[in-house]
C-alpha cells in the first residue's frame, strides 16, 4: 500500500511539472501574433529604405548630368542665346541661354526631369556665363 501512495504521488508531480513546463494554445497565438506585427513592421521599414536609396540615386544621377550640361555650356567656345533639349537614360534635359540685363553676360537654366513612382521630378541648376561678342570667336 505504501508504494501504490508513492507511485500516485511521483505521478501528480509528473503531471503537474508537464503541465506548467507546457505552452498553452493562447499563448501560442498571442506570441504569433507579436511575431507577424513585428515582420509588418520589419518589412514596412525595409520598403521605405529602399524607396528612399532609390530617389537618392535617382537625384544624384539628375544633379550629375545637370553639372556636366553646365560645364559643356560654360567651356563652349560657340555659347550664344539658345535652347538646347535631349535625353539621356531615363532623364530628359534642356539648357537654356539667355541675356541678363549686364552686357556679355548670359544667365544659364538646365533643367533636368525624370519619372519616379509615376510622378514627375526635377532639378534645376541656374549660373551665368561670360558671352563672347561677335568679333571674339573669329
Amino acid at each position: 500500500m505504501w508504494k501504490s501512495r508513492i507511485r500516485q504521488s511521483d505521478r501528480d508531480k509528473n503531471c503537474s511539472d508537464s503541465g506548467s513546463a507546457a505552452f498553452t494554445m493562447v499563448e501560442i497565438v498571442v506570441a504569433l501574433t507579436i511575431l507577424s506585427v513585428t515582420m509588418v513592421a520589419v518589412f514596412g521599414s525595409l520598403r521605405m529604405c529602399a524607396t528612399a536609396a532609390h530617389h537618392t540615386r535617382m537625384l544624384t544621377k539628375s544633379v550629375l548630368l545637370a553639372e556636366s550640361l553646365l560645364a559643356e555650356t560654360i567651356i563652349s567656345e560657340n555659347t550664344a542665346y539658345e535652347t538646347r533639349e535631349g535625353h539621356k537614360d531615363l532623364y530628359q534635359w534642356k539648357v537654356q541661354i539667355a541675356p541678363t540685363p549686364v552686357e556679355n553676360l548670359g544667365a544659364v537654366h538646365v533643367q533636368v526631369q525624370w519619372m519616379e513612382q509615376h510622378r514627375p521630378q526635377q532639378y534645376e541648376l541656374f549660373s551665368l556665363v561670360q558671352m563672347k561678342t561677335f568679333t571674339e570667336r573669329q
